[in-house]
């Protein structure tokens, strides 16, 4: 699915091709829409596959009393809702588009995923696991939801958002998605769980470098960074 978004993203790339005013623009306009119907038909995609690990709304309602429960439920909401507002992206000033970037959002996104849900823990660092869990998925789902249009998976500049949680840290999203792995970990603790957080946190930090150095080019950028000085997690990085 990721690749999907990667391609959609990787045509946004600016032509020097000389052409009339009128053609660039329906081009530019086309390579816009085909890059947002991507990225909404992974959302879609996602939705569709995690939903249907629910035979009813009475079944979900039931596991809504349990933190997983009611992590699936934001989760869920917020790629409906992500779905429908990548549809009317904003499109990019700037973009970066190359393989250390693919790459390290690629991985970003699939470490996790190779988490497996198994062996789980007992007591009170289960309870703690999925608690953490849903404030992961609170925080990831509500700032993406705070971006709206500006959403994106690769690299750009679709405008500086400086206010809601990206007045906190500058990358909360990341942030949520760094809380929800660590909540994983600690519901389903095995090594082979941790290695993939040990995978995650590298090229985590690696993604919001290759970032900061595309909208470091922009001067509101820079200005909201003297202000905002955390990137991840405040008080720390």
């Amino acid at each position: 699915m990721e690749t999907i978004a990667q391609a959609a993203e990787a045509t946004l790339q600016p032509t020097a091709a000389p052409c009339p005013a009128s053609a660039g623009w329906n081009a530019a306009l086309l390579r816009q829409t085909a890059c947002n119907f991507g990225i909404a038909i992974v959302f879609f995609t996602a939705l569709f596959a995690h939903a249907r690990n629910y035979h009813s709304v009475a079944d979900l309602l039931q596991h809504m009393h349990h933190y997983a429960g009611l992590a699936d439920l934001v989760w869920m909401g917020g790629a409906a809702l992500m779905g429908v507002l990548s549809l009317i992206r904003v499109p990019p000033v700037a973009s970066m588009v190359n393989v250390r970037s693919v790459l390290a959002t690629t991985a970003m996104m699939v470490a996790p995923a190779f988490i497996k849900a198994q062996s789980g823990s007992t007591g009170l660092l289960a309870a703690a696991g999925l608690a953490i869990e849903c404030f992961g998925v609170i925080v990831s789902e509500g700032s993406r939801i705070y971006l709206g249009r500006r959403f994106g998976f690769l690299p750009a500049n679709r405008g500086i958002v400086t206010s809601g949680p990206f007045s906190v840290v500058r990358h909360p999203i990341y942030s949520g998605w760094f809380v929800l792995t660590l909540g994983l970990l600690m519901a389903y603790p095995s090594p082979r769980n941790a290695v993939m957080l040990a995978v995650t946190v590298p090229v985590m930090i690696l993604r919001i470098d290759l970032e900061e150095q595309l909208l470091a080019q922009d001067s509101e950028y820079r200005a909201y960074c003297a202000t905002t000085r955390y990137r991840l997690i405040p008080f720390i990085y």
